[in-house]
């Protein structure tokens, strides 16, 4: 990365991105004195009071949204307290981790929070691991049979295996080796990343090939995926992720920063303005390669 890009990324005026980019681009440990103030100065901004006010609403999603706000920014259970532990069971009691199309999103950002060893959510994540299809995805989870239908067989769905994608590489961060890691890698890497096996030319879902961001349980972008394919080992001389980096440097402008192509209408958080240089984007692909 240019010394002029990481500067950037580490401006004091986005602690959220200064410290993920310190944590993770620059693998500074929590003890560094660096970290620490920038934790602090987050965890005393607008942007960290907008997140907890959202985990204290009483509904599910806005509870969700926090979540990830922190997971993203790189804070921990350990770095907001008992403000955190307390909403997070309420909204595991509430809804058995079963929000829609969001359950392996939300537990990645938990495992990011710091926490797998908590016996339920340890628990939910290996029984939900296990249920891996012999094409190396997930199936749909919709109770619509003119969707899902149980009596017909069913390849697997792309948009949900792309969040237990990055669950799985959460869990390789932490030094955990799952199961079936290496059959959910290859089901990306068998169709370079993004595109249908029976149409190598056609994505298999078309955000797949935007910078979307924030995530969205069922919208997930090329930053996001190549990232969690580089943490699980992919070579990055390997024809899939080569693939990849083709699709992730499609939205590389000239300065080398990545613009933002895509966003939800009421994000997670406030990640940037679409169409203009991002900095999340841009962290993401330079940690990706």
């Amino acid at each position: 990365m240019d010394e002029k890009i990481l500067e950037w990324l580490l401006e004091e005026d986005t602690p959220e991105v200064r410290l993920r980019t310190l944590k993770e681009y620059l693998k500074l440990s929590d003890d560094d004195t660096k970290v620490i103030e920038c934790k602090n100065k987050l965890l005393q901004s607008k942007v960290y009071e907008r997140a907890l006010k959202k985990l204290e609403k009483e509904k599910p999603w806005a509870k969700f949204d926090a979540i990830m706000a922190f997971a993203e920014w790189g804070l921990t259970r350990a770095d907001i307290g008992s403000d955190i532990d307390e909403e997070v069971f309420s909204l595991i009691q509430s809804t058995g981790f079963k929000m829609l199309c969001g359950e392996p999103y939300l537990l990645r950002n938990l495992v990011k929070l710091g926490y797998y060893q908590v016996d339920i959510v340890k628990e939910e994540i290996g029984c939900m691991l296990g249920r891996i299809k012999e094409d190396g995805g997930f199936g749909c989870i919709s109770s619509n049979k003119k969707i899902n239908d149980p009596k017909k067989p069913h390849k697997s769905c792309a948009r949900l295996t792309v969040e237990y994608l990055l669950l799985v590489a959460e869990l390789h961060l932490l030094g955990i080796e799952c199961e079936c890691e290496s059959a959910l890698v290859h089901y990306f890497t068998k169709r370079n990343i993004f595109y249908r096996t029976d149409n190598i030319e056609a994505p298999m879902v078309d955000v797949m090939l935007e910078t979307f961001y924030p995530s969205d349980p069922i919208k997930v972008g090329v930053q996001n995926i190549v990232y969690a394919l580089r943490v699980l080992g992919c070579p990055g001389e390997s024809e899939a992720m080569q693939a990849g980096y083709e699709v992730l440097n499609r939205h590389r402008l000239d300065n080398g920063r990545y613009r933002l192509t895509a966003s939800k209408s009421v994000p997670a958080f406030k990640a940037g303005k679409v169409g203009e240089e991002n900095k999340w984007i841009t962290l993401y692909a330079y940690m990706a390669q």
